[in-house]
């Protein structure tokens, strides 16, 4: 049983779980139906995020939309929504081609059929350069120099920005202690925790920077405090010389700030909102593209057909941002690759109060059983404080809308 065929099997497309350990109420529900999540993620105020798990997670770096709800939510989405402009969108697209196209001119790619024994390797390669573009303003470059190391650092930028995408989960499985150091920083003398707040509070303080626990762990611990410092150093750059030139997230998180304190990003803010779309970004844009591939490659008619679009759309010439529009295959390709392996699977809330949501009968999976047209869906009682997770797996594979095609490995396009 799988998290999708389980909502076959129950005959339901909302699954209740009973356990006592991970649920405040002993309850945990499942949601593949359209009209339950849509009434779930339509109410932010009955059914919010728990703040209090995500910010242990991923809110180290500073509070951030996703760490955040109610007011303070609101208040960094408006702050945060004019840098996703279609002027960044443009960016990011630019950088993309320009980058791709380095890599292909490189020794390794010019000229030659390369295998790709391990896709995420190679796409992951890809979408960290492009965002150390678009999100930080770093000048990047498929076959770089060897740069200076920058004065005040131990890791240059790009190293440190693909440990610490590599290294989350160890950072967020492990207790705080051991990248913060609080049991071994009382009573110590500053310049043995560093001379700025990134390296008093983050990683070079903590037990695993000492290489107690092996040297993974303290170059990871090193490499969180060093993308903090770094991010730190573009912040008060960009504040201090103005970047009304530059396209990068960072800056336009900088300069889309208002007067007031209120309209007005802090460092923090500004740090924690970067970090979240860099790891948004990073690993989910890489893994899909890399599913895209296989899928690509499994059925070469489709590829052949998709080549044949893009041919016919560009031609000779370079890609520019106004092809985007008429690249419509490409876009399908890409929405199906994300329905069949979707890079986030549950989307957990919890029950602010009593209350109830629709449910709806699951299509069964024996290739005969349809939903009843004149079925309504019930109404499920849930409990205040119950977890109610969005499974996006089970509404994307819902046989309900999709038919006989839903489940299927490798569907045709």
């Amino acid at each position: 049983m799988t998290i999708v065929t389980v909502f076959f099997d129950v005959g339901w497309d909302v699954v209740a779980i009973v356990t006592p350990i991970y649920s405040f109420t002993g309850i945990q529900y499942y949601l593949a139906d359209p009209l339950a999540l849509k009434a779930v993620a339509g109410n932010r105020a009955l059914f919010s995020k728990n703040v209090e798990v995500y910010e242990k997670v991923i809110g180290f770096f500073g509070p951030n939309l996703v760490t955040t709800e109610g007011e303070t939510w609101s208040r960094l989405r408006k702050l945060v929504n004019p840098s996703f402009s279609e002027t960044s969108i443009r960016y990011v697209w630019e950088q993309s081609v320009r980058l791709v196209n380095e890599m292909f001119e490189a020794d390794q790619w010019a000229g030659k059929t390369t295998p790709i024994k391990h896709a995420p390797d190679l796409t992951k390669e890809i979408t960290l350069l492009i965002i150390g573009a678009v999100a930080f303003g770093q000048e990047t470059h498929w076959e770089a120099a060897s740069a200076t190391l920058p004065a005040g650092h131990q890791m240059k930028f790009q190293e440190a920005v693909t440990i610490v995408s590599e290294g989350l989960f160890f950072r967020v499985g492990m207790p705080s202690f051991v990248w913060e150091g609080l049991f071994f920083r009382v009573g110590m003398p500053s310049f043995v925790w560093g001379n700025n707040e990134t390296r008093k509070r983050i990683g070079l303080g903590g037990i695993a920077s000492w290489g107690w626990l092996g040297p993974k762990m303290k170059k990871i611990a090193i490499a969180f405090a060093e993308l903090e410092q770094y991010m730190e150093e573009i912040i008060i750059e960009q504040s201090s010389n103005g970047s009304q030139d530059r396209q990068d997230l960072i800056s336009q998180l900088v300069r889309g700030s208002g007067e007031d304190a209120e309209d007005r990003l802090s460092m923090r803010e500004v740090i924690g909102n970067t970090f979240i779309f860099l790891i948004a970004g990073h690993e989910t844009t890489a893994n899909s593209l890399a599913h895209l591939w296989g899928l690509l490659a499994l059925e070469e008619d489709k590829q052949e057909k998709l080549y044949s679009h893009i041919t016919a759309v560009l031609g000779d010439k370079q890609p520019v941002y106004e092809d985007i529009s008429s690249l419509n295959l490409v876009l399908a390709y890409f929405y199906e690759s994300l329905r069949l392996f979707p890079p986030v699977i549950n989307i957990p809330k919890y029950a602010a109060k009593d209350t109830t949501i629709p449910a709806m009968p699951a299509v069964a999976d024996d290739g005969v059983t349809q939903l009843d047209p004149l079925a309504k869906p019930k109404s499920l009682f849930v409990p205040k404080g119950t977890e109610v997770s969005l499974s996006v797996p089970g509404l994307h594979y819902n046989r309900e809308f999709l038919g006989q095609f839903a489940v299927e490995a490798v569907p045709s396009f």
